[in-house]
């Protein structure tokens, strides 16, 4: 027989009510309204002012650079690019791929580039802390960067209109293998807005000396070898994606120039269409190779003619063959060995377009736009999108296909 209920709570019920930071089991959709707080911006203005500014410049020279040359064996090509802006901010655009790459490229750059340059962070990874976030400020000139979405930040364009140089990782992280990542459009949104040039910087080894996971760099000494490009400015009515690609482009041709040579780096550029690769010095004396074959196939499918219709085979002479076949062709008509109305594709079209010559070429030049053959527009936009978007997975994200 059941006894009568008890009164009061158990132990048992506190605990399953209870809820850490004293949040009683009240559903949000019943609580009082609150305004909701504004995140505010981690103050880095006292690291940009003249006595942190000074005590920066000592620590890179004489702390951090001559660890660097102690721990990698750093080689530094065409910091000379930073003497035609000397009377304009610029925008330094680099690949990531380590935590090697803010203090190679603060301890590169010539040391006026250097005086008036910041380094945008992640606001979620360096300045989570106090601690943290004071350090970098005080250690490398960071400002924080919302990556993951929320209000924009009105400070660079800030800095930039007050006369600093930004150095901007548009990947927004560190590779995880050493390949480049998609670029975001951040930088070249805020050089076409600002009006500033863009400085590329291809950074070659720096995965391998200190790849991610690594708090330390590798032994022996590896070689990093940073290599700064011309000056980049957008071309009158570019966008920000097509800006995007032109600076991908030149970073991935930097990187290349490292490995092989200038003349190799510019001639694969080139051949292989890269945006902004026929602006490149001394790429006027190369040979237009982009595509040969793919053009010499659509060459051949605009000689295609069309089905040839009833009453043009009618026209035809008794005991003549059609243009462009030989009395032995068995696809010919008059051979019998072929069907009635196909042609061969040795066929010359007939002058004037008739028997839907035109018709053929036409579809053919669509054909080539549509498939992104080079010299057409498809093709441009082709290249930027595979510059400035993520490929595709590779497999289903169906947990019944994994």
């Amino acid at each position: 027989m059941a006894g009568r209920p008890r009164r009061g709570v158990g132990l048992r019920a506190v605990l399953a009510g209870w809820r850490p930071g004293g949040r009683g089991p009240v559903p949000g959709s019943a609580e009082a309204h609150r305004v909701p707080e504004v995140p505010r911006e981690f103050p880095t203005a006292w690291a940009r002012r003249p006595a942190a500014r000074a005590a920066r410049g000592v620590f890179l020279r004489g702390v951090m650079r001559p660890l660097l040359r102690t721990t990698l064996t750093v080689a530094v090509h065409g910091a000379e690019a930073f003497d035609g802006v000397r009377d304009t901010p610029v925008i330094i655009v680099s690949n990531h791929s380590s935590h090697l790459d803010a203090p190679l490229l603060l301890c590169t750059v010539p040391g006026w580039v250097r005086a008036r340059t910041v380094v945008t962070a992640a606001a979620d990874y360096f300045f989570d802390s106090a601690w943290r976030g004071a350090s970098s400020a005080f250690a490398f000139a960071t400002v924080p960067i919302e990556r993951h979405g929320g209000a924009p930040s009105a400070t660079p364009m800030n800095l930039l209109g007050d006369g600093w140089n930004l150095v901007i990782f548009p990947e927004g992280t560190r590779s995880r293998d050493g390949a480049r990542g998609r670029f975001r459009l951040g930088a070249a949104y805020l050089a076409i807005n600002a009006g500033v040039p863009v400085v590329p910087v291809g950074l070659r080894g720096a995965y391998a000396a200190m790849p991610r996971g690594r708090s330390w760099p590798v032994a022996g000494r590896p070689p990093v070898s940073v290599r700064f490009g011309r000056p980049m400015r957008p071309a009158p009515g570019e966008d920000v994606r097509a800006f995007t690609a032109r600076l991908a482009a030149e970073v991935d041709r930097l990187c290349a120039e490292d490995a092989t040579s200038w003349w190799e780096a510019t001639r694969a550029a080139f051949a292989s269409g890269l945006p902004g690769a026929a602006g490149l010095p001394g790429a006027a004396g190369l040979p237009d190779t982009a595509g040969t074959a793919e053009e010499a196939r659509v060459g051949d499918a605009a000689q295609v003619p069309a089905a040839r219709s009833a009453p043009d085979v009618a026209a035809t002479p008794a005991g003549s063959e059609p243009a462009g076949r030989t009395a032995g062709d068995p696809g010919g008509a008059a051979g019998g060995g072929g069907f009635p109305g196909r042609t061969s594709p040795r066929a010359v079209p007939r002058p004037g377009g008739t028997g839907g010559t035109g018709g053929a070429a036409g579809s053919a030049a669509v054909s080539a736009r549509l498939r992104g053959a080079p010299n057409t527009p498809t093709a441009r936009w082709r290249r930027i999108w595979a510059a400035t978007e993520p490929a595709p997975r590779p497999g289903s994200r169906s947990p019944w296909r994994r």
